[in-house]
Formats: C-alpha cells, sequence, structure tokens
C-alpha cells in the first residue's frame, strides 16, 4: 500500500507542468529564466549615428544622439514604442558651379531630430535569460532637418526614414534595465539639378554628378549605436 502510493506521488510530481521536476533540471528560484512583467517603460538613450553621405558626399552624419524612448507591452513577446532624438551631425559644404578642385569649400554641423515608432520583437518571449533579453524590431518616421548658416545649395529637411534593428536589454532590477541597441536607418537624400551641370567657373571640369550613369535621388544607410538606461512605469 506505502509502496503504491509513493509511486503515485512520484507520478504526479513528473507530469504535472509546475512540478520541481519539470524545472529542466534547476530549482524555481535558481533557474536562469525570470519572467519579464513590464507594461510600460520611459528610457533616456544615447548614441552615435555614422553611415553614408552619398555619391555626392553632402549628406548629414557623423555626430552624437541624444533622446527619450517610451514603450509599451502589446503581446506576450512584441514591445511598441515612440522616440524622438537630436543628432548633432556634419554637412560638407560644396558649391557645384566651381572647379572641382575647389567646389568643396568646408563643413557645417547641422541638428536633425528623428522622430520614430515601431515594434520590438523579444526573442526569450516575456521571460529573461540570466537578466538578458535579446531582441529585433524596426522603425519608420522622418528626419527633420535643422538650418545651416553656412548652407551650400543642398537641402536636408524633412524626409521620411525607416530601418531595422537588433539588441539586447539586460534587466538587473524589476523597474530598472538597459539597453544596448544597433540600428540601420535609411532615408532618401535628393540632389538639385545643379549638381548635374557643368561647372560655371570651369567649364572643362566634368559636373559633381554624372546626369547618364546617377540619378537625382537616393537612399544613404546609417548606423546608429544606441545605450539606454530604462524605467518601468507599470510592472
Amino acid at each position: 500500500m506505502r509502496s503504491s502510493l509513493t509511486a503515485a506521488l512520484l507520478l504526479a510530481a513528473l507530469s504535472a507542468p509546475g512540478g520541481v521536476l519539470a524545472q529542466v533540471g534547476h530549482l524555481p528560484d535558481r533557474s536562469p529564466y525570470k519572467d519579464l512583467r513590464i507594461k510600460q517603460a520611459v528610457s533616456v538613450m544615447t548614441g552615435y549615428l555614422t553611415g553614408g553621405r552619398g555619391r555626392a558626399g553632402v549628406g548629414p552624419s557623423g555626430g552624437s544622439l541624444l533622446g527619450v524612448r517610451w514603450d509599451i507591452t502589446v503581446g506576450a513577446p512584441t514591445v511598441a514604442f515612440l522616440s524622438i532624438a537630436r543628432a548633432d551631425l556634419v554637412r560638407n559644404l560644396v558649391n557645384p558651379t566651381e572647379p572641382a578642385d575647389t567646389r568643396f569649400f568646408g563643413t557645417a554641423r547641422q541638428r536633425v531630430f528623428i522622430v520614430d515608432g515601431g515594434f520590438d520583437l523579444i526573442l526569450t518571449g516575456r521571460k529573461t535569460w540570466h537578466g538578458f533579453a535579446p531582441y529585433f524590431g524596426a522603425s519608420l518616421g522622418a528626419a527633420l532637418g535643422g538650418s545651416v548658416p553656412e548652407d551650400s545649395v543642398f537641402r536636408f529637411n524633412s524626409k521620411f526614414q525607416v530601418g531595422p534593428a537588433i539588441g539586447v536589454r539586460w534587466h538587473p532590477t524589476r523597474r530598472f534595465h538597459l539597453r544596448f541597441e544597433t540600428r540601420d536607418i535609411l532615408w532618401r537624400i535628393n540632389y538639385p539639378d545643379i549638381f548635374f551641370a557643368t561647372p560655371v567657373a570651369a567649364p572643362d571640369d566634368p559636373p559633381l554628378l554624372d546626369p547618364v550613369i546617377q540619378k537625382s535621388a537616393e537612399w544613404t544607410h546609417h548606423l546608429v549605436l544606441v545605450f539606454s538606461v530604462a524605467y518601468a512605469l507599470r510592472l
């Protein structure tokens, strides 16, 4: 009778969903997997934006980034977000009517505001592994270029931007977590007609862009490295 009772209890422990032996070799308090209970969070982010300046070499790039972001969990592994960031970038200034050797006449700083929203898919679902939660995502929005006092004939104003991202979150506590992310932001550069014209001051020099093989617009890629500190507003 006692042997039958022991066998029945052992069978129940093996088959129970929350049984000790169902923890794949880990006691519940020692499992590397912890529940991710954050419903909303706000974060401060900083980083660096670099990447292509386009065929003419006049697009803004190469500068620091600072911003804020709001996250909300919308499904088991899915997080929606909105963010706004300010990037202080550098522009090459050009006068395409000048000879090839002297048409670039310096650089200028341009402030670009990046406003976007998107989704992240957490690869570990609603759990962390040793506090880590890797993810990949995508976003779309706008890049809004500020004025440049020393501006050339090229303009960078409002641009649609889109791009993928990959990163990892580290949760040392329930309320606070850190985010390390790599993004690829794409926006489109449009060139004025004068970029394809023969230089007035040097008729024998080629134009800045070849009108036969090059188009008046192109997409440029921008690598963005981001570090964020986040605080959970709701658990």
